[in-house]
């Protein structure tokens, strides 16, 4: 398994607001356990992280490829500064707005530079 999934595993329960203590009462285990997990002192089996990934209600697949500066870059062009209350669809939801924002400055610009190539064609017509 990945040896940072216990720092993927942090960053979402950061974002679900959880506490490490809570995580930890939820699997029966010490606080201090839980944060050698997190803290990859602790390989992980998949029947762990899909017990630790029911407890934050996501998808173990949304752990293992989990990536904060996505989430990151997402919620500050959007306008967030907190992202610890901000739940996966929102995120989702923004991403797509990015992408959407990005498909039509790339849909504009290639008008511009079509409208460019043609006076450019008419200019060299000219000569």
């Amino acid at each position: 398994m990945d040896h940072t999934i216990g720092l993927k595993i942090r960053k979402v329960r950061e974002l679900k607001n959880f506490s490490q203590q809570y995580v930890a009462d939820k699997l029966s285990v010490s606080q201090g356990y839980y944060s050698d997990i997190e803290n990859c002192k602790t390989n992980i089996s998949e029947e762990r992280l899909n017990e630790i990934s029911n407890i934050l209600d996501v998808n173990p697949d949304a752990i293992k490829s989990f990536n904060d500066q996505v989430v990151f870059n997402s919620c500050s062009q959007s306008g967030y500064l907190n992202t610890y209350n901000i739940p996966f669809d929102k995120i989702d939801k923004l991403y797509e707005e990015i992408i959407r924002s990005h498909e039509q400055r790339i849909e504009d610009l290639q008008k511009v530079i079509e409208a460019k190539n043609q006076i450019i064609e008419l200019l060299e017509k000219r000569k």
